[in-house]
């Protein structure tokens, strides 16, 4: 019996060692200046078998549905040494009987990132904050001053999967001891011998790198409710949203570009932007029907609107958005994600990573829109 059957047969034993990951990654997960959607994963390794969260799963639900998927450790690592697929046996995790009985469940595609990490627990994250400070390009040396003393890394721009998996390879032969990777234009990793550990370390990290976003002028409701009228659009019930349209600074952030993977594969590029100079009679009789497919629109100098058939997931990885615009500086040199690098985010994983995200929509009882930020508050930057 191979390592992962075995930890599928042990239920009782397993349920237990897996518990405190559970419990971290529903914290995490309902955090959503740490995960949007379903991105960020956990793992933990444990007799040779390295459970991870499921590729397409929301953190947030980990208490609630089965979502680690068992690997042989062994067996991925000499799959990224061979350059060969990553192979699941139909995996399922050891759920307790009252949960939802769990599905064949395919693993994340960080899984050999987290399987070269020398460390017990891992915890990955698109943390605003992180996120906030990876995509300037003086991001290393703005990094450096906050977490010194820290036992990090600063990993630049690489695809997701086999080519991160390289570089934080790379890393872990030379410094084994790291423990806090920042990402290039993508976020944050942690990783500790325990989950407690790596929790406590994870909310150190993100209290230095806390940047307090800047305050947005008010939506113009009127026009915008006008537009309602006449329009596919409604307007957010969460009022943070509108300041992509209101906020100068960020509409010029976003005209710049792609900041992360996840604003291409869920929202799209370019932003799509409307002049508030275009007369509501033009609206009516279709300007601006370029974007009737997209998930929002935003009008320039007045607000945002979302599309009616905007899914939770688009609306989660936005609120995200919103909020890393809101914590970049009005001088901040930022470093955009190249055509290639989005072109490469846009392909096959790209796509199935999407389409597994909309297949799992968060059941949590708490509505992405009416989302309660973190409260690890940082100092405004201050450049």
């Amino acid at each position: 019996m191979n390592g992962t059957a075995a930890a599928r047969n042990s239920f009782p034993d397993m349920r237990s060692a897996l518990a405190p990951l559970v419990r971290l990654s529903a914290r995490v997960g309902r955090d959503p200046l740490l995960v949007q959607a379903s991105s960020g994963n956990t793992s933990i390794k444990l007799d040779g078998v390295l459970w991870i969260k499921a590729s397409g799963k929301w953190m947030a639900d980990a208490d609630r549905y089965d979502m680690f998927v068992p690997v042989s450790l062994a067996e991925t690592r000499e799959q990224l040494e061979r350059h060969t697929d990553l192979v699941v046996d139909s995996a399922r995790s050891a759920a307790p009987p009252t949960r939802p009985a769990a599905q064949a469940m395919s693993a994340s595609i960080e899984t050999f990132m987290h399987a070269v990490v020398p460390h017990r627990v891992v915890v990955h994250v698109h943390s605003v904050n992180a996120i906030a400070w990876a995509v300037r390009q003086d991001a290393q040396s703005e990094v450096a001053q906050r977490l010194l003393g820290l036992r990090w890394h600063w990993v630049p721009y690489v695809p997701s999967g086999r080519p991160l998996a390289g570089e934080m390879e790379k890393v872990a032969s030379h410094r084994p001891d790291t423990d806090v990777f920042v990402l290039g234009n993508h976020g944050l990793v942690v990783c500790g011998e325990d989950c407690d550990a790596v929790e406590d370390l994870l909310g150190e990290v993100e209290r230095r790198l806390a940047i307090a976003p800047r305050r947005a002028p008010v939506a113009r409701k009127g026009l915008l409710e006008q537009l309602a009228c006449i329009s596919p659009w409604r307007l957010p019930e969460m009022e943070a949203l509108h300041a992509l349209g209101t906020d100068a600074t960020s509409r010029r952030i976003l005209r710049g570009g792609v900041l992360y993977p996840c604003q291409a594969i869920f929202l799209g590029q370019p932003a799509p932007m409307m002049p508030c100079s275009v007369p509501v009679s033009d609206v009516r009789d279709g300007v601006g029907g370029q974007y009737v497919h997209r998930p929002f629109l935003i009008v320039e100098g007045s607000g945002v609107m979302l599309s009616q058939k905007i899914t939770r997931a688009e609306l989660a990885v936005l609120s995200g958005l919103v909020e890393v615009v809101q914590r970049i500086g009005p001088t901040a040199p930022v470093r955009y994600l190249t055509q290639s690098d989005v072109a490469g985010v846009l392909s096959g994983d790209g796509v199935r990573y999407r389409a597994s995200a909309e297949n799992n929509q968060s059941v949590s009882a708490v509505s992405q829109e009416c989302f309660q930020p973190s409260s690890w508050n940082g100092e405004e930057l201050s450049r």
